[in-house]
């Protein structure tokens, strides 16, 4: 005798198989589903309060890839828990040569190639007279003050500004500005060993 359970695979079985083999579309259930009416931008819709088909986003949705920064607003450095946060990368070659890409795109204007405050847009010190406490140049990223910033801090000064120098956080996404921090201590590395020559 046939038991249920094997009548009950061969019909499931020969139910799939008359499908693959069907020339006939699937019959659908709920078609408004499947197929429902799509809206054009700015198009009128009454089935809305607003009578638009553009929708907002629920309130305190987070667009994908979007990390809020925690320590934004606040303008004072040394404030920051623990100096700012930590560099989550490696200083190895392929990290410092797109550090060094993006230094050399969106800093070295100002910073100068060799982050001496010396840049095409900014100029010697002299002529801006913005010179720091140390008498260095206030966009020096070789200056004592620079070197002594955690790399939290540097961090949050491109995320946030400092100064005459406005947040570059829209141009240069979070992964870059680590990758920068860390081709900046190569140039400060650099500075040290180059300083009394």
């Amino acid at each position: 005798m046939i038991s249920l359970q094997r009548i009950f695979a061969l019909s499931l079985a020969g139910l799939i198989l008359w499908n693959c083999e069907s020339k006939t579309p699937p019959m659908e259930y709920m078609p408004d589903m499947a197929d429902s009416p799509a809206r054009e931008a700015q198009e009128a819709d009454s089935n809305f309060p607003n009578n638009t088909s553009l929708r907002l986003p629920p309130v305190g949705a987070v667009p994908q890839g979007y990390y809020p920064y925690e320590y934004a607003g606040m303008l004072d450095l040394n404030k920051l828990p623990n100096k700012g946060l930590a560099n989550p990368f490696k200083g190895d070659l392929a990290n410092l040569q797109k550090g060094e890409i993006k230094y050399q795109t969106y800093c070295s204007p100002c910073h100068g190639v060799r982050g001496q405050g010396n840049g095409t847009v900014v100029g010697p010190a002299p002529r801006l007279n913005m010179a720091q406490g140390d008498g260095s140049p206030m966009a020096a990223l070789t200056s004592a003050i620079a070197k002594g910033y955690s790399d939290g801090q540097i961090y949050h000064i491109i995320t946030e500004g400092k100064g005459a120098m406005k947040s570059y956080a829209s141009q240069v996404p979070s992964e870059d500005r680590w990758k920068i921090i860390l081709y900046v201590r190569k140039l400060q590395e650099y500075d040290n060993r180059t300083a009394g020559k």
